[in-house]
């Protein structure tokens, strides 16, 4: 390289560095949060009004899951974590049960089969960015956005 090309293979790193950089950590991010809210689904079930649901089958956890980044704009990446079944929201906001094919809904527990015309679900939200979690995925965009920077220095 020639000392003429060097500014512009150094803009070029630059820009290199810039893209990979946000977007590795924006996947490091939503790895985080993913990792941080299937593991707040825990203890008995079911769980308490107000806190993340019970993990009985680990259907809904397993549902939980990032999306790969992509690049938004100069230095920009954007990705997401979001559930995918079909029962993950109620979990999250609460609401009324209805049966829709049948005059009652029907379950099973412990103490014997019950119905009921409707239930109400209290709300589990799980899906809720706490001050932990911000730590948590912040730590893991800054070790992402290190990882990429070392790389480069190094010839990577």
């Amino acid at each position: 390289m020639t000392p003429a090309e060097l500014p512009a293979y150094l803009r070029r790193l630059g820009r290199d560095v810039r893209d990979r950089g946000a977007l590795d950590a924006a996947d490091a991010m939503a790895q985080a949060y993913q990792r941080s809210v299937v593991l707040s689904m825990k203890g008995p079930s079911p769980s308490p009004p107000g806190t993340p649901p019970a993990r009985r089958t680990g259907r809904l956890a397993g549902s939980v899951k990032p999306k790969a980044a992509v690049l938004v704009g100069d230095g920009r990446a954007e990705s997401s974590v979001a559930p995918h079944m079909v029962y993950a929201r109620i979990q999250q906001n609460g609401g009324v049960i209805v049966p829709v094919r049948a005059k009652a809904l029907r379950w099973k527990d412990k103490n014997g089969v019950h119905f009921a015309r409707k239930v109400k679900l209290p709300a589990r939200p799980y899906m809720v960015m706490t001050d932990e979690r911000r730590r948590e995925v912040r730590s893991a965009a800054v070790a992402a956005v290190e990882r990429v920077v070392r790389e480069a220095l190094s010839g990577g």
